[in-house]
């Protein structure tokens, strides 16, 4: 794998059992980008740390390289990076947030969705363009280990993954750009 013109970035990665933290190389990609690229069925992460998700603080073995499958991956996030973050290629169009509440895998995630228009979870989980849901101002109980609560900006969901998937209340909820 080449890494010319790639940025060095750190994802954490959550399997049904397992937490996995390392390094990606983007491309000139945002991580929901590189998620959903259907050009690659699996990721590479380097300098990785593998840990049981009923206790994510002890590492069970680090590895220089590994890779896992995309399928397997239930939810994905970055923490706060080192560097500057990938300006945006694309133009952002206005779209509406909606709360949701989604199971998968022993997780439960609190948090908002943006899309054009009027929800509709059906197509959400019909959708076979992208595998990776943002849910932005996210909460993840994992079931595993209750005590352990996960608040990120962004984390991106395996929508194959996802087992119940419910809107939650929206009246204090405004429109974004995002």
């Amino acid at each position: 794998m080449s890494t010319t013109g790639s940025l060095s970035y750190q994802i954490v990665v959550f399997t049904s059992d397992h937490m996995i933290s390392g390094n990606v190389f983007l491309r000139d990609q945002r991580l929901s980008d590189f998620l959903n690229d259907r050009r690659e069925n699996n990721i590479v992460i380097r300098h990785a740390n593998i840990a049981r998700l009923q206790n994510p603080s002890q590492v069970l073995q680090k590895c220089l390289t590994s890779v896992v499958p995309k399928k397997e991956i239930v939810l994905a996030f970055d923490p706060p990076q080192k560097h500057v973050p990938l300006p945006r290629r694309f133009i952002a169009y206005p779209k509406e947030r909606y709360g949701i509440f989604i199971v998968q895998d022993g997780l439960e995630i609190r948090g908002e969705i943006h899309v054009a228009g009027q929800l509709d979870l059906l197509y959400i989980m019909a959708d076979a363009a992208d595998m990776f849901l943002p849910v932005t101002k996210a909460t993840v109980t994992i079931q595993a280990n209750p005590k352990v609560l996960l608040e990120s900006e962004a984390v991106m969901v395996n929508v194959r993954r996802i087992c119940f998937i419910g809107q939650i209340d929206t009246s204090k909820l405004v429109s974004s750009t995002s």
